[in-house]
């Protein structure tokens, strides 16, 4: 590959050629923005979206789910953590063999934040996205769905 590199011409070795040579192109003029898929969605639209009975309602939604999950969730890290601080002797506690009751909450926290996330993705994808879809839809254009 460095063999056909070296045989190549290299235009900028080429002092040979002026301005007057070189093709002369005129710069392309922006098209003016038109309402397709494909065109960005401006600053005021995002407004007037935002300000719709719709995404209110899509926000409601996300709000209804996301606060009290997020509450219950750093409810039951915290009640671990001052588990572990003052409950010490009963996290000790053995269960099976060298595994206590310490280490048994510990890994249910994974298993909670799994189920928390398997949780979210379930809602969003039942409530959440046709909410968002509409709006995405209405903000760039398109029909919605």
């Amino acid at each position: 590959m460095t063999q056909e590199r070296d045989h190549e011409p290299d235009s900028r070795a080429d002092k040979s050629k002026t301005p007057s040579d070189l093709p002369t192109t005129t710069p392309a003029q922006p098209e003016p923005r038109q309402k397709t898929p494909s065109a960005e969605p401006t600053t005021s639209e995002f407004v007037a979206a935002a300000a719709t009975p719709e995404y209110a309602k899509l926000r409601h939604a996300f709000r209804s789910f996301a606060f009290p999950m997020t509450i219950a969730g750093l409810t039951s890290y915290f009640v671990y953590v001052v588990l572990s601080i003052y409950a010490t002797d009963a996290m000790a506690t053995p269960l099976f063999g060298s595994l206590n009751v310490g280490m048994t909450l510990g890994l249910a926290q994974f298993a909670v934040t799994y189920v928390w996330t398997a949780l979210y993705v379930r809602y969003a994808t039942r409530r959440l996205d046709p909410i968002a879809a509409d709006l995405k839809a209405r903000l760039v254009g398109e029909e919605p769905a």
